[in-house]
């Protein structure tokens, strides 16, 4: 289960402030090592969209309690059974809750650049994206959506897999070629992509 929240720019101020007081203190201090307010803002709503979403779902309070492991990645205490991710940027803030391991990331548009391309994308990925050509897009256009898709999957499943950015990065989906699930979502209009990662059910012989 995915859900994005894309008007996050509303959010400011007292609003702000009294969202990120309700937060547990672990995830405020989170929050609060982001320097500048945008910073805070994507990161204090997308934990509140977590909260949304297990109450809505589970009839979870906010006031649950999270494990956090060795490597500051948060787990629910006592649900072992239920696993979430969260992602945001500076256009949307993004939630995946699921009954197996799950990944999101969400990425603005705009970032692709030929240098990073070719630092995070294997050779047969830059052919991929060099062809790519979307309808009523520019060619530029076209090779920043297909570079953010690539980076939304590759991403996803690091958070998926737990190991976060690797040196392998060039090469991480086609090691994991055939084993997990992608589910993206391109909102133009907005700027931003998203991507989940879960892995695909072992088949039974």
């Amino acid at each position: 289960m995915l859900r994005i929240a894309d008007d996050i720019e509303s959010v400011t101020g007292t609003r702000l402030t009294d969202i990120i007081a309700s937060l547990p203190q672990w995830r405020q201090e989170v929050v609060m090592k982001y320097k500048f307010e945008r910073g805070r803002r994507e990161s204090a709503l997308a934990f509140r969209l977590l909260q949304d979403m297990l109450a809505e779902s589970y009839g979870m309070t906010r006031d649950i309690s999270f494990d956090i492991g060795e490597h500051g990645k948060p787990s629910l205490a006592g649900h072992t059974d239920i696993h979430f991710n969260i992602s945001h940027c500076s256009r949307a803030v993004a939630c995946a809750v699921d009954d197996v391991p799950v990944g999101v990331d969400v990425e603005c548009l705009g970032r692709y650049s030929r240098e990073l391309a070719e630092h995070t994308l294997s050779p047969e990925e830059l052919a991929r994206l060099h062809e790519a050509d979307y309808e009523g897009m520019s060619h530029e256009e076209s090779a920043d959506l297909a570079f953010t898709i690539f980076w939304t999957r590759k991403e996803s499943l690091l958070k998926l897999i737990g190991t976060g950015i690797t040196d392998d990065i060039r090469t991480v989906l086609h090691r994991y070629e055939g084993q997990v699930e992608f589910s993206t979502t391109v909102n133009r209009s907005r700027g931003y992509v998203c991507t989940v990662a879960t892995m695909k059910p072992m088949k039974q012989h």
